[in-house]
């Protein structure tokens, strides 16, 4: 329905891989290095100073937040001139939804690097956290194969939403303003924002 005879196997799973990458590696990089903040002091210095807490979430997320944008592109860029992916849609579409992924994965790193005491408790939570969502949110197989009682947990993954609407744009040439994609981009950036608030209540109660 979508495509061409020059679409392959890749170019389907590569909206899913786009997404899925990115989302891995900036999680990867704000857990550990947030991590790192906190053991060196830094963040218990910063949390002494007369900020609220939503500033210094809203800071670090702004800082990792220009490594999640490189990194969005460093992915975007691989896909597109390494691995000759074909595309649809528009660049800035696909760019747009990875970062709003990337940011999500921001909000969770930080939120759960304030449970781990040390790198390897960090990198502990990749089995827990990541994996389980490129296994339901349909970067290897399509949400209608999954059995019914696994469906609503794959729905409650912000990667998922992510997912889906990089399929729309790269293979059926979808725009941002397409109703799906604007739909699954706001539940993104819903994600986003619950994983800010959750971080924000533990760095409070760390603080008390």
């Amino acid at each position: 329905m979508h495509g061409g005879p020059r679409y392959d196997a890749l170019d389907f799973f590569a909206p899913a891989m786009v997404g899925y990458f990115a989302f891995f590696f900036v999680f990867l990089l704000t857990a550990v290095a947030f991590l790192r903040e906190r053991v060196a002091g830094t963040l218990e210095r910063l949390m002494a100073a007369p900020l609220r807490r939503s500033e210094l979430v809203v800071g670090y997320m702004a800082g990792f937040g220009l490594f999640a944008l490189l990194q969005a592109v460093a992915v975007i860029l691989v896909a597109v001139l390494g691995l000759r992916v074909h595309y649809h849609g528009a660049l800035l579409s696909v760019f747009v939804l990875v970062l709003a992924l990337a940011l999500v994965a921001v909000n969770l790193g930080i939120f759960l690097s304030t449970f781990a005491r040390t790198e390897l408790q960090a990198v502990q939570f990749i089995p827990i956290v990541i994996l389980p969502q490129g296994l339901l949110c349909g970067v290897i197989w399509p949400l209608s194969s999954l059995p019914d009682w696994l469906r609503p947990a794959a729905y409650a993954l912000p990667l998922t939403y992510g997912v889906g609407a990089l399929r729309d744009v790269m293979l059926k040439g979808q725009g941002l303003l397409t109703t799906s994609v604007r739909l699954d981009l706001l539940a993104v950036l819903a994600f986003a924002a619950l994983f800010a608030a959750l971080a924000v209540g533990t760095i409070r109660r760390q603080g008390a």
